[in-house]
């Protein structure tokens, strides 16, 4: 059996929903074990196991006790199920080390994804920033499998591209059932947003202050996270454009987002992983067909510019008012054939091929392989 280990909850991860549906197509079993930080998860099943202390999402240092807390639990789960399980697949550092331990004392099988590099995406620097580099490249070349979102990560992970244990697996969805034709787009604009309500570093609050309030913008949002206050009081301040959700499956969000004239994915650099981004709603809006809004000097930035499938602009509230103020339904459609084009051309067979397909084979060969 595999077990996957997050210190975030997996309801709304979609990269691991594509790992789940990829095993269970062939027919390998998983349990996941995770963190349900602010309460939201569903119940615990035979699938899950859940550590149930509180703790604030984005909250750094202030967790440090919680994070020690939550490695201990981690580790007292595994060890109870070192009998069944064969392979750990631990995802960022902060699962991975205690998870690193456990294989080496039970001789099991490691799998590290990491989704970021973790002092990048904390802002930690200086020494301790350096200690955890050190130890999640020690990790990553050590693992059994290694798995990145991008190859312009391996330069940021340290790692060579030549390392046999490593595999990139881009943040590629799957077919989306529920996508809708793209319907001739005329004001007010539909514009929407689903992920995690993060502060100050995704352009939300610049977003919400532009859209609240115009009469040619109607501000679509789900998701949760620290600003999530902030959307469901402007949506009962202003319910006539802006509508918020909170907190919904990842099939629910992208069939919202599927009825949008164009989706936002905004990356500023005040958070230096940012230079590194390969979003799942980079690959989203390719899928769902829809224009995105996104960050310049970012990768997703460039290639939304280089393909016309979106557009990327400077970080602020005064670039999303001049965008909405230039903005006009030949953009909107052109963007959104452009999306859909190269999504038939280069993405549409890709979870097939890579997550039904070469993960799920190194996945056989580490089970088929002795400790």
């Amino acid at each position: 059996m595999i077990f996957f280990a997050r210190s975030y909850v997996a309801d709304f991860d979609a990269r691991l929903g594509k790992y789940f549906d990829a095993l269970a197509d062939a027919g390998l079993s998983c349990h996941f074990i995770g963190w349900n930080k602010d309460g939201s998860a569903d119940a615990e099943d035979g699938r899950q196991t859940l550590f149930p202390l509180r703790a604030k999402l984005g909250g750094g240092w202030r967790n440090g006790l919680a994070l020690v807390r939550w490695n201990l639990f981690l580790f007292r789960q595994l060890w109870r199920a070192r009998r069944e399980l064969q392979i750990v697949h631990a995802i960022d550092l902060d699962s991975a080390f205690c998870s690193w331990l456990f294989c080496a004392i039970a001789r099991k099988r490691l799998i590290f994804d990491i989704y970021d590099k973790y002092s990048a995406v904390r802002n930690i620097s200086g020494m301790t920033g350096r200690l955890l580099d050190c130890m999640e490249t020690r990790i990553a070349k050590s693992a059994d499998l290694t798995l990145i979102v991008s190859e312009e990560r391996y330069v940021q992970h340290g790692l060579s591209a030549t390392q046999a244990n490593v595999l990139v697996l881009e943040n590629v969805p799957g077919e989306f059932a529920s996508r809708q034709p793209f319907h001739e787009p005329g004001r007010p604009w539909r514009i929407g947003y689903f992920g995690v309500l993060e502060p100050r570093n995704r352009g939300l609050e610049d977003l919400l202050d532009v859209c609240r309030g115009r009469d040619d913008v109607e501000l679509h949002v789900a998701g949760y996270g620290g600003l999530e206050q902030a959307f469901s009081e402007a949506a009962a301040g202003f319910p006539s454009n802006v509508r918020f959700y909170g907190a919904v499956s990842s099939a629910d969000g992208l069939a919202l987002m599927a009825g949008m004239d164009v989706v936002v994915g905004m990356y500023y650099l005040t958070v230096p992983n940012h230079l590194y981004a390969s979003p799942n709603k980079y690959y989203e809006h390719l899928m769902l067909g829809r224009g995105m809004l996104t960050t310049a000097g970012t990768p997703p930035g460039a290639k939304v510019a280089n393909q016309g499938s979106g557009w990327a602009i400077s970080e602020g509230a005064s670039a999303i008012a001049d965008w909405l103020n230039g903005l006009d339904k030949v953009q909107i459609s052109e963007a959104a054939r452009n999306a859909r084009r190269i999504w038939q051309g280069k993405y549409s067979s890709y979870y097939a091929e890579h997550y039904k397909g070469e993960y799920v084979r190194r996945i056989g060969k580490l089970l088929g392989s002795k400790n």
